[in-house]
């Protein structure tokens, strides 16, 4: 019996340890990412699919191993294919946007599997290919439905969509309230488009209260964080300039300042709309008994 034990013992000694996500991350802290990467692809083809997510990550930035959006693909769909939702959702962006030739039908396939567990990426990606019809027939409902459910769970991208739809009035029915609203809330999250889109509404007075000063406010973040129109922000901030004092120009740089905070977005908008629009106090007589 001991000598038994002790051959199982050396047996087991000769063989080299099984790599672990502890070792592979030890690794990479460390700078070793040669030894990283293959204790990662040990692991992925034991099915591990947190390091066949990871391998596809690094294959798809490119640095610990050079860019290669095959392999990363290839690492996505064994994860994908165990039902993670995350390499789901990953496969579906290599298939809209990477060195791979783009196939909007299969990104919005890999893309509903993942929407149907509920990633918010995915529903987001969703909604705006069925509002374009990418890769699916258009669908105004279909747009609404999954745009609804990524919103619901705070995805900014889905408010934008949402907003700009309600905006324009051309995959749903025009609801500039709605529109207003929606934007509100992905520019709350420092969405540059909805904060230039929300300028726009409030400089025309879309959807509620015109206010120059808010426009003002809202088109400085909006150029402050890149927004994709700068032109289109150049010429509104000049054109509001035109028309604001040079105390109105103060004061919406001071708000601008109070909305770029760090989760104070919401309450300086609601603070200085409350303060700026609230109806004015009147005194009315005594009605005649």
């Amino acid at each position: 019996m001991r000598k038994h034990l002790v051959a199982t013992l050396f047996l087991l000694a000769s063989f080299p340890a099984l790599a672990t996500m502890e070792d592979a991350l030890s690794d990479f802290k460390k700078g070793n990412y040669g030894a990283a990467v293959k204790e990662l692809n040990s692991l992925g083809d034991a099915g591990d699919m947190s390091a066949q997510i990871m391998l596809g990550a690094l294959y798809n930035k490119g640095g610990a191993v050079a860019r290669d959006d095959k392999m990363a693909a290839a690492w996505f769909e064994k994860a994908a294919n165990q039902g993670n939702a995350e390499a789901q959702y990953q496969l579906g962006n290599l298939y809209e946007n990477s060195q791979l030739t783009k196939d909007y039908k299969t990104a919005a396939d890999w893309y509903h599997k993942a929407a149907q567990q509920g990633s918010a990426k995915a529903q987001a990606r969703l909604g705006v290919f069925y509002s374009g019809g990418m890769g699916v027939n258009k669908n105004a409902n279909e747009a609404l439905l999954w745009s609804g459910k990524a919103a619901l769970q705070g995805n900014m991208e889905a408010e934008f969509l949402l907003g700009l739809m309600y905006m324009l009035g051309e995959v749903i029915p025009q609801n500039e309230t709605l529109a207003r609203g929606w934007l509100t809330k992905a520019a709350a999250q420092s969405h540059p488009n909805s904060l230039l889109l929300l300028a726009g509404m409030y400089k025309e007075g879309d959807g509620g209260t015109k206010d120059p000063i808010l426009a003002y406010a809202l088109n400085k973040l909006a150029i402050t964080y890149q927004t994709d129109m700068t032109t289109d922000a150049i010429k509104m901030r000049k054109t509001l300039a035109d028309t604001l004092s040079l105390g109105h120009i103060d004061t919406s740089n001071k708000l601008a300042a109070e909305l770029q905070k760090p989760n104070n977005f919401s309450p300086a908008l609601n603070a200085y709309i409350n303060k700026a629009h609230q109806p004015p106090f009147r005194f009315f007589e005594r009605p005649a008994k």
